[in-house]
């Protein structure tokens, strides 16, 4: 990979910084819905998801003891 993006930047007259920046601005404007709603899924899942490892932590703390 690291050879195309050095093959682009001399085609272009680019260099490496620039271009890795257009293309992560250019990926989140393709995307940038989708990370939103990812984001605020996550959001909206955290306390769930720390209620759930509240409750699973004595499980494997005990499954971890009789491994070690």
């Amino acid at each position: 990979m690291r050879k195309k993006i050095e093959a682009y930047c001399e085609l272009n007259d680019v260099d490496m910084q620039t271009a890795v920046q257009e293309a992560l601005n250019e990926f989140i404007n393709m995307h940038g819905e989708e990370i939103a709603q990812l984001i605020a899924g996550y959001r909206a899942m955290g306390n769930l998801n720390e209620e759930i490892c509240d409750e699973f932590t004595a499980c494997e703390a005990e499954a971890y003891s009789h491994f070690c």
